[in-house]
């Protein structure tokens, strides 16, 4: 009779421990590829060109320059639509094998709050340093980490296909 019931608290005890673990992390399970059904945050990247007039366009595809020292550096232009209040935690820009991230503090230091209010549209400018590689990559991915108003860790993916010019800037 008693292991009956030993091996019942065992069972509980097991659910409770993997319920908690999987509530702590930013895991695939919480990732859904923007845009998405899910109302929370949706996002898309861009890059921002500066016209001779002065005047700033965003252009669907990301001409890929290295500069000099071999650095793909940016800008790229990431808009979030928040369907919801969300607070950033992380951004990971990713080219190839390489990555930047910023944390909650780099994006609170460099856009002064982490928070984007419900039924808002917020584009952040990232600056990246990036090694080019030996080849041109196909596409540019961040990767958003954010908590929803109710406290649900979320994540989402977006990316954005490079053009095919291919060079090098001052």
């Amino acid at each position: 009779m008693h292991r009956p019931r030993m091996l019942q608290k065992i069972a509980v005890g097991l659910v409770i421990v993997t319920a908690m673990s999987a509530c702590e992390g930013w895991g695939p399970q919480d990732t859904v590829t923007s845009p998405s059904s899910d109302p929370a945050l949706t996002a898309a990247i861009s890059v921002p060109i500066i016209s001779t007039n002065g005047e700033i366009t965003a252009v669907q595809f990301i001409p890929f320059r290295c500069s000099n020292g071999m650095q793909f550096t940016g800008p790229l232009d990431i808009a979030m639509t928040a369907g919801q209040e969300v607070d950033l935690h992380e951004v990971t820009i990713r080219l190839a094998q390489a990555a930047n991230t910023f944390d909650s503090d780099d994006l609170a230091s460099a856009f002064g709050s982490t928070q984007i209010p419900g039924g808002t549209v917020r584009t952040l400018r990232f600056r990246t340093d990036l090694p080019c590689g030996g080849t041109a990559p196909e596409f540019v991915a961040a990767v958003i980490q954010f908590t929803e108003g109710s406290g649900r860790r979320n994540s989402i993916t977006v990316t954005a296909p490079f053009g095919s010019e291919i060079g090098t800037d001052r």
